[in-house]
């Protein structure tokens, strides 16, 4: 089963199949249809329904379903498990008159698909989240937006949720600049002037923040990027000891990392690729000929450049990584040093 697209269209019906075909000239999709109505650009229904909606329902992002709601809910039924991980799931009539967004509206982004397909197909979205129909943003979408991470997720979530519906003050304080969307939220500036909120969300990257509140909920966004370099063999504990040390002293949240990244000398160092492992991100490699391009902009080391050809590595690897935004230079530990860049 070829699955490259992260969405799926799944027709039982000739005028189905019609509007699926339609809908895979307007996104990158793959089409599935019955054997009997098989076709160019489409593909196989295999076995009995119920079993190829579980075989397919964790392959793609986005389920779009051209049938009745009840075959669908019947079908999807046994594969639900969360709304971080349920894919977003989006019904359509076969005459494409309405399109209803059904499950994991926020956070799988079925809300955002229901839009883009009825605008496209001039049909009658139907949207059912409580924050949505009272016209407000609401506390997942502005995680997704931000990729951020939360502590408790569906609590907290469903918390300032029902506090936006019911019209409590719910304060949002950003450091820094986040393009999303607050409708409904009490955009606060000044920190001091928080006492008049029910609860406070707060968006930063910092481990440890500067202001008091009865009920804050921080949301830290995964924007930092952390580049390394190591002696050769240097013992993965101690890599993470440091680790510790240095954002403890920047006070950057370890929740906030997004990428690990050194140059490509390091690309099987050991401590580095576990340290990657450990806060469960990705680790990048920067090539020497990247960095001889901008090793200007940054301190030299003539030891560094004898040792591999570029007079820096930490720096540079920062500042490319996070699109040219270092915002802490090299700090050296015993055989490591570190950089920080932020995605911009």
């Amino acid at each position: 089963m070829s699955t490259e697209s992260n969405k799926a269209v799944i027709a039982l019906t000739s005028n189905g199949k019609k509007l699926a075909l339609n809908i895979k000239k307007y996104i990158e999709c793959d089409v599935y249809v019955n054997n009997k109505i098989l076709c160019d650009n489409t593909m196989s229904i295999k076995g009995k329904f119920k079993e190829f909606v579980g075989d397919i329902f964790y392959k793609y992002e986005y389920l779009i379903f051209i049938m009745a709601t009840g075959i669908v809910v019947r079908s999807i039924c046994p594969y639900i498990k969360d709304k971080t991980q349920d894919p977003a799931i989006i019904v359509m009539d076969e005459m494409g008159k309405n399109v209803i967004s059904l499950l994991s509206g926020h956070i799988g982004g079925a809300n955002e698909m229901t839009i883009k397909l009825s605008e496209h197909l001039n049909s009658n979205p139907v949207i059912t989240t409580a924050t949505d129909v009272n016209n407000k943003s609401s506390l997942d979408m502005i995680i997704k937006k931000i990729d951020a991470h939360i502590d408790d997720f569906k609590e907290n979530v469903k918390r300032v949720n029902s506090y936006l519906v019911e019209g409590k003050k719910v304060g949002i304080y950003m450091d820094g600049y986040y393009d999303i969307d607050t409708r409904g939220f009490v955009l606060i500036n000044d920190k001091n002037n928080i006492d008049d909120v029910d609860t406070l969300v707060y968006i930063t990257n910092k481990k440890n923040i500067d202001i008091k509140h009865k009920d804050i909920i921080k949301i830290t966004p995964k924007n930092i990027v952390l580049s390394v370099g190591c002696r050769r063999d240097t013992d993965s504990n101690f890599m993470y000891e440091s680790f510790k040390d240095f954002l403890d002293k920047e006070n950057i949240d370890k929740d906030a990392i997004k990428i690990v990244g050194s140059v490509d000398l390091k690309k099987d160092e050991k401590a580095i690729i576990d340290l990657a492992n450990k806060l469960g991100v990705r680790f990048e490699i920067v090539s020497r000929e990247e960095i001889l391009k901008v090793e200007d902009k940054f301190e030299k080391s003539e030891f560094v450049k004898k040792s591999i050809g570029v007079y820096s590595v930490v720096e540079p690897v920062s500042y490319i990584l996070s699109g040219e935004n270092l915002i802490v230079n090299k700090t050296k530990y015993k055989g490591i040093t570190f950089g920080l860049g932020r995605l911009k």
